[in-house]
């Protein structure tokens, strides 16, 4: 089954980074496609203008400036993949007008052309940094909860996942999207971890809960009385053509503070990628935050798969 991933590219380091991320995963798997695409601001809006351009106070050559920056941006991370040995007909881009709001520009192209999730390079900036200047990355943390988002920090070099489960309908869903995306892969190693983190809520969840993604007779088998923590993510990956062997299951931890848990596991176990599921925009999340929130902004050098 094919499957589609939107790639931001702004001619900078962090999208180098996401691009030899794209390559390290998936140069040999036919069957994933990259769409990248490009932004450019200014007059021509999202929104086509009523006024007449001939009125404009912008030359019409900043604006064919930009589109053409936009567009060896995007020349310079097809040829890019294509080195890191990804075949030209899995590659397709596109400049794309937008006002100044990149990260609405992003999610909805992405919306528009059903991909299967939207990847963009991290720049690292501080939270003081993000309140004044803006990121692209913040605001599409804040804002896609439809389509999985993957945000790339630094340079990710071991295909090892990480996916942080608790039983809950957020994390089973992340375990789905894995196993979508990695379907029949057998070169990676994938490993299952529950912190028993002290300010966390207690997740209550029953067979019935998960009835609309998958029947009856699978939710009752696979995801009764505790089964939905470990047995039922495994039966998944394990149903998407995955070697049991490739799955491991680490020893719960209990910590005050889940995000840092986390990402020591990823750490410890050399796992370039996180996996993990998040709560609804109005999902009440306590007083230190959601757990996968705290998680993109603590860690480093490391890939984190976001789905809602």
């Amino acid at each position: 089954m094919e499957k589609k991933i939107l790639i931001a590219v702004d001619g900078s380091s962090y999208s180098t980074q996401a691009l030899e991320y794209i390559a390290l995963l998936f140069a040999d798997d036919p069957n994933i496609r990259f769409h990248l695409t490009s932004c450019v601001s200014g007059h021509e809006s999202i929104i086509p203008s009523t006024a007449d351009r001939r009125d404009s106070l912008l030359p019409s050559s900043e604006n064919q400036g930009k589109r053409q920056t936009a567009e060896r941006y995007l020349e310079n991370a097809t040829a890019k993949l294509i080195h890191l040995q990804i075949t030209p007909e899995r590659i397709h881009s596109s400049v794309e007008p937008s006002g100044y709001d990149f990260a609405a520009t992003i999610q909805r192209q992405a919306e528009n052309l059903l991909m299967d999730s939207i990847l963009i390079g991290r720049r690292g900036l501080n939270t003081l940094s993000e309140m004044l200047l803006g990121s692209v990355s913040a605001t599409l943390l804040k804002t896609c909860h439809k389509i999985p988002l993957w945000i790339i920090d630094g340079e990710v070099r071991n295909r090892n996942f990480l996916v942080p489960v608790d039983g809950s309908l957020p994390s089973l869903l992340a375990i789905d999207h894995l196993t979508h995306i990695m379907e029949g892969r057998q070169d990676i190693t994938l490993y299952l971890f529950h912190c028993l983190h002290f300010l966390g809520n207690t997740v209550e969840a029953t067979p019935e809960s998960f009835y609309h993604l998958w029947d009856k007779e699978w939710c009752d088998t696979h995801l009764c009385d505790d089964k939905n923590l470990f047995h039922g993510p495994t039966q998944l990956l394990i149903e998407a053509g995955i070697p049991k062997e490739n799955i491991i299951i680490l020893p719960e931890k209990s910590d005050l503070e889940a995000a840092r848990s986390i990402i020591r596991q990823a750490e410890k176990h050399q796992c370039g990628t996180i996996v993990i599921g998040r709560r609804g925009d109005g999902t009440t999340k306590g007083i230190l935050g959601g757990v996968s929130d705290r998680t993109v902004k603590n860690a480093q050098d490391i890939a984190l798969w976001l789905v809602g």
